[in-house]
């Protein structure tokens, strides 16, 4: 295998000394080094003892022409001798170089080489093989494989040298290739042999049983390690396997943390799973209860799951449960939660609430107030106070009304801790049960506050929030707070992607404001929008549904499309009809019949539909405008305003400016 890309600055370095080239058995140290001596001019000088290195270097110095000393394996010599060497080392004239090979770096003096700019460093990254190189060594080997197996093999040993040549060896003669990528691992008894003799047969026993019980960690540290073996002093055994040469990768610049290689780390697994297989789950729980302290919910519920604790991973998926009901995408809960069995989830209270934010993120109602009520079923006989979260999912699903609803919402704003998104979502339901219960200022309030709490941390409630404000401006007739409101509530939702439900009542309320202020072609694209979304829902919560529908076919009316204003209004009464004890609700509905019927009757039925053109042409006749000024204001022609004028009186069946303008107010198309 050439490693001509790393053979070259080798050949071309003048101006540093010291050559080290520093990794783990395996990776192609003295290949790397025979190759750069046979491209090298400068003519190599290969030693094995510090004796005989302190000797060549004292001969480079002195002689005319340029000279490398090479001492391979520099990692087995007593450090005072290595000191010595590269004190020597140091002052080489330039073109004369030592060139050392190591398993482990080098602890001394290689920091003040660094800083003085005397030392050319090649580590385990630069010798790990490209996909190129990858490609070309399987292919000597005789394997024909696609660029994806070859991408595939070159991930699962990381470009490994050794585990890429074994990885040839145990494809020869397979017959479903991909198959056979997949399972390669450090389990695989050509590997294992190879990282027993080579890398683990020269460490000590405790030493080798920290790897072997830390195989089942991502991330090694010395805190870590110390809690899940119930030992102390974990962090300097790391450091030590470190030098001496083991596959760990350091994860940050003051060695405190480290990952394994995944070849080494499945070998040791699979070795834990034969010599103490009643110790895995222990040492789960123990690595479970460690993240769960730090903060690392992520970790905890995987910890959690490999030992089926349903205590600790109920408590980690509520703690994100909240997050999840704010963000209204359930999938960071769901993949966790099949990893459970149906009757493992309905055993632990936190596991069944998380199951039914899950589902309620999902817009999977009835799913949801199963679990909620499988929950409810365990509360008495809980070990932990779960009734602030069991509330909140009462309240998400609002199930018997506005007035529970309020209840449950306020009950759960006391009980969820204050700088979470369980008490922000719980301020927001409240403010609802207050708007559509008939207490506006209460409902402003409560909403005001869930919106500064969500502006940064969680931007679809926050759009949610600011739509339910947008309502309340408009139903105040506020329309310069609703179009803020309403532009606040898109800005939130539009970034990234959000709930069909959230989108489709924010883009309600932006329709309204924009029919208002006589942006048809914005109204009319919104209000499309908003009723295609909603089509596809059937299991979100009745009362989000009724009101998103109410407002677009408010929205339609003043569009002008009576057909489609009807069809929300006949499904906002059906929804509402599952909704107890709501006033503002039955107001909305009554009120939107009322303009319905008022422009079916203006317009002689419910068509025909005036166009944007016709429709800004007939916002503009309250005014006392003449044609030719609403015609400078439109950027179009005098006599381009007269036709559609003309169309509007012809549309709306009247001879006049006025009466067009009193049936535009009748039918709710023009603003009273």
């Amino acid at each position: 295998m050439q490693r001509g890309r790393l053979v070259r600055p080798l050949t071309a370095c003048r101006d540093r000394p010291i050559a080290m080239i520093t990794a783990p058995a395996g990776y192609g140290k003295t290949t790397l080094l025979t190759q750069w001596a046979l491209r090298d001019e400068r003519p190599f000088t290969w030693v094995d003892s510090g004796a005989a290195a302190l000797a060549a270097i004292q001969a480079a110095a002195g002689a005319p022409a340029h000279r490398v000393v090479v001492l391979d394996e520099a990692d087995r010599l007593p450090p005072a001798e290595l000191r010595r060497i590269l004190d020597v080392a140091r002052d080489l004239p330039a073109g004369a170089m030592l060139a050392l090979g190591s398993r482990a770096a080098l602890a001394e003096p290689t920091g003040r080489l660094r800083a003085e700019r005397l030392l050319l460093e090649l580590g385990p990254a630069d010798l790990a093989l490209t996909h190129l190189e990858a490609a070309r060594m399987l292919t000597a080997a005789g394997l024909r494989l696609d660029d994806d197996q070859v991408t595939r093999l070159l991930a699962r040993t990381e470009g490994w040298p050794a585990a890429l040549s074994l990885a040839a060896t145990a494809l020869e003669d397979v017959h479903d290739v991909d198959r056979a990528i997949a399972g390669f691992d450090g389990a695989d008894r050509i590997v294992a042999d190879y990282l027993q003799c080579d890398l683990l047969a020269r460490l000590t026993r405790s030493e080798r049983t920290l790897l072997r019980r830390c195989s089942i960690l991502c991330r090694l540290s010395g805190p870590l390690c110390d809690a899940v073996l119930d030992v102390h002093g974990a962090g300097a055994t790391l450091r030590s396997l470190v030098r001496a040469g083991l596959p760990l990768t350091p994860l940050d610049r003051s060695d405190q943390a480290f990952r394994q290689h995944p070849l080494l780390a499945s070998m040791l697994r699979a070795e834990l799973m034969r010599a103490e297989p009643e110790l895995e789950p222990t040492l789960h729980r123990r690595a479970a209860l460690w993240y769960a302290e730090a903060g690392d919910t992520t970790a905890a519920i995987q910890h959690a799951i490999a030992c089926r604790d349903t205590e600790i991973a109920g408590r980690m998926l509520w703690s994100i449960a909240p997050e999840i009901l704010a963000e209204g995408r359930g999938a960071r809960l769901g993949g966790s939660l099949t990893r459970f069995r149906e009757s493992e989830i309905a055993s632990h209270p936190g596991l069944a609430l998380a199951a039914a934010a899950y589902h309620l993120a999902e817009d999977r109602r009835g799913r949801a107030q199963g679990w909620s009520e499988a929950a409810d079923r365990l509360l008495p006989a809980a070990k932990s106070d779960w009734s602030g979260p069991a509330t909140l999912i009462r309240a998400c699903l609002a199930r018997d009304g506005i007035a529970r609803l309020q209840a449950d919402a306020e009950h759960a704003c006391d009980r969820m801790p204050l700088d979470g998104a369980g008490h922000c979502l719980a301020l927001y339901l409240s403010g609802v049960a207050h708007h559509l219960g008939g207490s506006g200022a209460t409902a402003r309030e409560r909403l005001d506050d869930a919106a500064c709490r969500s502006a940064d941390a969680y931007p679809v409630l926050n759009g949610l929030i600011h739509a339910q404000l947008g309502l309340l401006a408009i139903d105040a007739t506020d329309w310069t707070e609703a179009d803020a409101h309403a532009n606040a509530a898109y800005a939130a939702l539009a970034p990234g992607p959000s709930p069909d439900a959230a989108h489709a009542l924010a883009l309600a309320v932006f329709g309204v404001v924009a029919a208002q202020r006589a942006d048809v072609a914005q109204a009319r694209h919104d209000a499309a929008h908003a009723g295609r979304l909603l089509a596809a829902l059937t299991d979100t919560t009745p009362w989000l549904l009724a009101q998103t529908h109410v407002w677009l076919a408010r929205a339609q009316i003043r569009l002008s499309d009576g057909p489609t204003a009807r069809m929300h209004l006949a499904r906002a009464a059906r929804f509402a009809g599952q909704v107890k004890d709501s006033p503002v609700l039955a107001e909305w509905i009554h009120d939107g019949w009322e303009r319905a019927d008022a422009f079916a009757c203006s317009v002689t039925g419910d068509g025909p539909t005036l166009t944007n053109a016709e429709l800004r042409v007939l916002r503009m006749l309250p005014s006392h405008m003449t044609f030719r000024e609403i015609s400078e204001r439109l950027h179009v022609s005098t006599n381009t305003v007269k036709t559609q004028a003309l169309s509007v009186y012809r549309k709306l069946d009247v001879s006049c400016r006025s009466e067009a303008v009193d049936r535009g107010r009748l039918a709710g198309v023009i603003e009273n």
